[in-house]
């Protein structure tokens, strides 16, 4: 109330129509929208303070309470009534009209979603309201707000969302049609569940939300289930107590078809947990049942050794899934198709010989195949002995009485015998390739000839899925381009040491490379060959030559490089100064002054300077043993004459700076040259 402001209420609540009142005199309704966006409202606000409000808040005069002393409630305007607040306004237009709570909930709610357009839920539950509290039906409120019955009953489907898929909602992250989807999902825990797998799918590779499409996909596979295929009587209401008869239960898509418009059959049920806690019951009132009657129950590898076989005609047990054709003598008339639950209703099969439980305790009956081919024989599924014998016998006689075959079964025959040349014809060129096989061996005893290790090595090159030179490691060892063509050109030119090199190095080169999420893994069969190999031939690898390996010479284009090497290998300073200057001798400037600088001077032999006395002296000395020689100077190879051109496909080499250099330079200054002793 403003200072010094006398209202005399009595007198306002007689009042209707056209006037201005105090923003003190107003109160928010409870009924009204819950959320507003805040960006709009101080936007709505910076207008208001300029030009003020221009159409006036509908109200209504109510009882004042406690806990609400304003005289009026606000029907329709709670925005401008915000805004003016926001904008410090102390009166605001109004129109006052004495309305009853239907008339006001049906302005807020009908008037206003036709001139604005609020959240979906929010409109849901406006529309649960109406119905609730005011006796609307679903025709009245589709008739009312000019939308489809599908449409209304879409809406109040919001308000089954639980609370945490609500807040989601309201704040945005998903959209009304992908609610939807979730709200179908009867179970609040599952709703939870369906929401972060949509949200943060992890079988997506970039885990980004789903689409709508993929989310109604998702949903209708993981959360919905066919009740056709259901193992358990679905009109069992006893079943499951808690749960009741399937067929009357407002999770089957059938008896809401409003809710579940795009369903593909009314006989799917929404409740996943529901349906999984029936398979359990149904499977466990099986077993209760086969103790009872003394048939066994049958878990583990016997149990998947007898349904692996159930298929084959020489099976001794079958199931009701095995298929006609594996019985003896079936009837012409049936065509020799359909499976044994599709030709015989259930109360018409044996009795089980037993029951499988697999790992997911589901229990399948089966049995023998003779008590099944009896039932077979006496509904005329399959003919008896003597029924076959006297029918043959009659068509033999007069074959105008043997049936006619289907276009099904003339089509199954001349699969059958296609299917019998193509049997013939693999086993013919079987045998001929066993014969070539067993003269090929015979020729390989006194040892394999080099255009046959050139085949067999080409066969591993051309083997993608087991085989491949390891160039990634050993890349330096191969002069030619790594194609699958050029290496094969390589081979066939290539003499017999390099291709049995080549066949070790694809056999073996797998083992190579190991990867750090494997060092706990068993061993592979190419890792436990190249280790046993090692063993057999006494070969093993040293830490310097482990750090040496570790070195790439063509990293090294400036002194601080190979300043960096020689700091991480000082240990081995010897050897890695050595190597260098073996495969690269223009870096040899570049290891004596690395080494310097790393406080290591060479006098016959690396040693390190402890301090600027002996630095001092080991560097005299040094200076005066390159003093008594000259620097030699490195001298160009000279060109080889042009070869003549081999027979055979020509092999393109990769460059390598380090290999046209002299691997053992006569020299390394101010090294003495038999120091030099190549790793």
């Amino acid at each position: 109330m403003p200072a010094g402001a006398t209202i005399d209420v009595a007198e306002l609540m007689l009042l209707d129509g056209y006037q201005t009142l105090p923003l003190c005199l107003l109160r928010i309704s409870t009924t009204n929208r819950k959320r507003f966006n805040l960006d709009a409202l101080e936007r709505l606000a910076a207008n208001v303070k300029e030009v003020g409000i221009l159409q006036p808040i509908l109200i209504r005069p109510v009882k004042p309470t406690d806990e609400h002393p304003q005289a009026f409630e606000i029907v329709a305007g709670e925005r401008r009534f915000r805004s003016a607040v926001l904008a410090n306004l102390d009166q605001v237009p109004v129109i006052v009209r004495q309305l009853s709570d239907l008339q006001a909930a049906e302005i807020q709610l009908l008037e206003n979603i036709q001139r604005e357009d609020p959240h979906p839920l929010e409109e849901a539950e406006g529309y649960q309201m109406l119905m609730q509290n005011h006796g609307y039906d679903a025709d009245q409120l589709a008739e009312r707000v000019k939308k489809s019955r599908a449409y209304i009953y879409g809406r109040l489907k919001l308000c089954a969302l639980a609370t945490d898929v609500r807040e989601v909602f309201l704040d945005g992250d998903i959209s009304a049609s992908t609610a939807l989807l979730i709200a179908r999902i009867p179970v609040p825990a599952l709703q939870k569940r369906a929401l972060k797998e949509i949200l943060s799918p992890t079988t997506w590779p970039t885990h980004e939300p789903m689409s709508h499409r993929r989310a109604r996909d998702y949903i209708q596979d993981t959360y919905t289930l066919d009740l056709t295929g259901a193992p358990f009587d679905i009109k069992d209401g006893k079943l499951l107590a808690t749960a009741g008869n399937c067929t009357k239960c407002p999770k089957r898509t059938g008896n809401q078809p409003e809710v579940y418009p795009d369903a593909k059959s009314a006989h799917v049920c929404t409740d996943p947990d529901c349906y999984a806690e029936k398979k359990a019951a149904h499977y466990q009132r099986i077993i209760v049942v086969a103790n009872k009657r003394g048939i066994p129950i049958l878990e583990g590898q016997e149990a998947t050794n007898i349904s692996y076989n159930t298929w084959s005609s020489e099976s001794e047990f079958v199931s009701a899934g095995t298929h006609l054709s594996s019985f003896e003598r079936v009837a012409p008339a049936t065509g020799m198709s359909g499976h044994i639950k599709e030709l015989l209703p259930s109360d018409a099969l044996p009795s089980p010989a037993s029951y499988l439980k697999n790992s997911k305790g589901e229990v399948t009956p089966v049995f023998k195949r003779s008590d099944v081919q009896a039932v077979l024989e006496r509904q005329g599924i399959c003919e008896t002995p003597a029924v076959r014998e006297a029918r043959l016998a009659e068509e033999a006689a007069d074959p105008s009485k043997a049936p006619a075959l289907s276009k099904q079964e003339e089509a199954q025959q001349a699969r059958y015998k296609q299917q019998q040349k193509a049997e013939e014809r693999a086993a013919r060129i079987t045998l001929e390739r066993t014969v070539i096989y067993r003269k090929l061996r015979e020729r390989a005893k006194s040892g394999l000839t080099l255009p046959m290790l050139r085949e067999l090595a080409k066969l591993l090159v051309r083997d993608y899925n087991s085989y491949s030179l390891p160039d990634d490691i050993l890349g330096d060892l191969y002069k030619f381009d790594r194609s699958d063509d050029d290496t094969c050109a390589y081979i066939d030119q290539a003499d017999e040491s390099e291709v049995q090199l080549l066949i070790m190095d694809m056999l073996l080169g797998e083992a190579l490379s190991v990867s750090a999420h494997s060092l706990d893994d068993d061993p592979e069969l190419t890792d436990e060959a190249l280790l046993a190999l090692a063993k057999i031939e006494g070969v093993s690898a040293s830490t310097t030559e482990i750090a040496i390996e570790r070195i790439d010479i063509s990293d090294m284009k400036n002194p601080s490089d190979v300043q960096e090497v020689l700091a991480a290998n000082i240990e081995h300073l010897a050897d890695v100064a050595r190597h260098i200057i073996d495969k690269a001798p223009h870096l040899t400037g570049n290891v004596e002054a690395a080494a310097n600088r790393l406080g290591y001077f060479y006098n016959n032999g690396w040693s390190k300077a402890e301090d600027a006395d002996g630095a001092a002296q080991v560097q005299a000395d040094a200076t005066a043993q390159q003093s008594s020689r000259q620097r030699p100077k490195l001298q160009a190879k000279a060109k080889l004459a042009a070869e003549a051109a081999p027979n055979g496909p020509v092999i393109k080499t990769k460059k390598n700076r380090s290999a046209s250099l002299p691997s053992n330079p006569a020299v390394a200054w101010p090294f003495p040259t038999d120091s030099l002793q190549k790793i």
